[in-house]
């Protein structure tokens, strides 16, 4: 069954708008999102086709710490670790196919938990969210996604609108997103037999500091990084524990790096 890379959760404690002021002074495009009113979160959201960074908030407190959403839980008990990257999401078509796959494999699986935001002009987004937990690993598992509405009517509409729209600074499309684990081998394992990946060959990233293995999707690779040394991986595993933390984009004229809400956004020139 096919999934696909959706979306990488950057967890802020500014509002949403600040988040993405800050995102496009970098030279993306970003935009306002809008709010989850159950669940008293917010966002704001930057595409790159259809894979995009969504920064999100919590704005009513007291409702979100009323919410039943595995999301907006961690966005909460996340806080104490400040601003950086909280979860990424994986595309489906297949979602009660894959909560059956789940829990026959023994893993906790909560929902399909239905989700929903109006924007702005009153039109209302739909979707289905399945949260996992592995009870025999420290590892979070990534969240599944269902849209309402296919691909194709997604990029139009959202392409329509100008929520997806050229990035000032040449960023045209999502490489990967990099998880710091503790053990390399064992997260590889877990991540195999959740999803039933291909690994890559162990590389070393010299830049991050780590040793790494890549597993390859569409709209985007997931990288898990062992730290060897000191480097971005170590920092970000002591700081906010075995989450996403760094972004590579593609597509500008030059190499850059942005560091943003205590996440790192790495940019490159196309080859």
């Amino acid at each position: 069954m096919r999934l696909t890379f959706d979306h990488l959760v950057h967890f802020v404690q500014r509002t949403p708008q600040e988040a993405s002021e800050q995102f496009c002074q970098a030279g993306f495009h970003a935009v306002a999102g809008g709010r989850h009113a159950s669940w008293g979160t917010w966002n704001s959201l930057s595409y790159f086709g259809l894979s995009y960074v969504e920064f999100l908030a919590v704005e009513r407190e007291e409702l979100a710490r009323q919410s039943d959403n595995p999301l907006v839980r961690q966005c909460i008990e996340d806080k104490a670790k400040g601003e950086g990257f909280g979860q990424i999401a994986l595309r489906t078509n297949e979602m009660d196919a894959w909560a059956e796959r789940l829990r026959s494999q023994g893993l906790q699986v909560t929902g399909p938990v239905a989700g929903s935001r109006t924007r702005d002009d009153g039109t209302t987004l739909r979707w289905r969210m399945l949260f996992l937990e592995d009870a025999d690993s420290a590892l979070l598992p990534p969240f599944l996604i269902e849209w309402s509405q296919t691909d194709e009517e997604r990029l139009e509409d959202l392409t329509n609108r100008g929520i997806i729209g050229a990035h000032p600074n040449g960023a045209a499309h999502l490489q990967s997103v990099g998880f710091a684990v503790k053990d390399l081998e064992e997260a590889t394992a877990r991540w195999q037999s959740w999803f039933g990946w291909k690994k890559s060959a162990v590389f070393h990233d010299k830049e991050l500091g780590a040793i790494c293995q890549e597993f390859e999707l569409p709209g985007g690779n997931v990288v898990l990084c062992q730290p060897t040394e000191e480097g971005l991986a170590q920092t970000a595993l002591k700081n906010r524990g075995q989450r996403p933390f760094f972004a590579r984009l593609a597509g500008a004229s030059k190499n850059s790096e942005y560091k943003i809400g205590g996440g790192s956004y790495f940019l490159a020139a196309l080859e």
